[in-house]
């Protein structure tokens, strides 16, 4: 849980622990492989204030992106066997994807509709915002795909 309180006369505080996460997942069942906390780079920059929470000496602010790119060569290099990575909006743009595909690893990376995409679905190929493009497909290049039950029913994705 994230709590934010501001007031005009002085910056948002932030009070709250946030987790990048690695699951294995297979046909036969899903495990949480590796894990890091993310610091934000105002507690990385105060010693006293990482002493007080007992962070080890050594940590210095990352990105969540780099965290999880981090977890995925941890995996490469200990021969976890996965074909592919997905992952939500946060770590869509940038070296991740590249890592990613170096390393000849697929991937689903959420974007936000305003980032710009180039599709290699069709030639010629498409370009623009992920929005744009997503408009601009004929709708036989949808295809709704379910991502488990949630807790209101299923959990449908186009």
């Amino acid at each position: 849980m994230a709590l934010l309180a501001s007031t005009p006369a002085r910056p948002a505080i932030t009070n709250c622990q946030i987790g990048v996460f690695a699951a294995y997942v297979s046909r036969h069942g899903q495990a949480f492989i590796d894990r890091a906390l993310y610091l934000p780079r105002d507690w990385t920059a105060d010693p006293e204030r990482l002493a007080a929470a007992h962070v080890p000496k050594g940590i210095e602010f990352s990105t969540k992106p780099r965290l999880a790119q981090d977890m995925i060569e941890r995996a490469i290099a200990a021969n976890t066997p996965f074909a592919w990575v997905a992952a939500d909006s946060v770590y869509g743009v940038g070296h991740l994807e590249t890592a990613l595909r170096r390393a000849g690893k697929g991937y689903v990376l959420g974007v936000k509709g305003t980032h710009a995409v180039k599709a290699w679905i069709d030639r010629p190929w498409l370009s623009g915002t992920a929005e744009q493009v997503a408009r601009a497909l004929p709708s036989s290049a949808w295809r709704r795909c379910s991502a488990g039950e949630g807790t209101q029913g299923p959990r449908l994705h186009e």
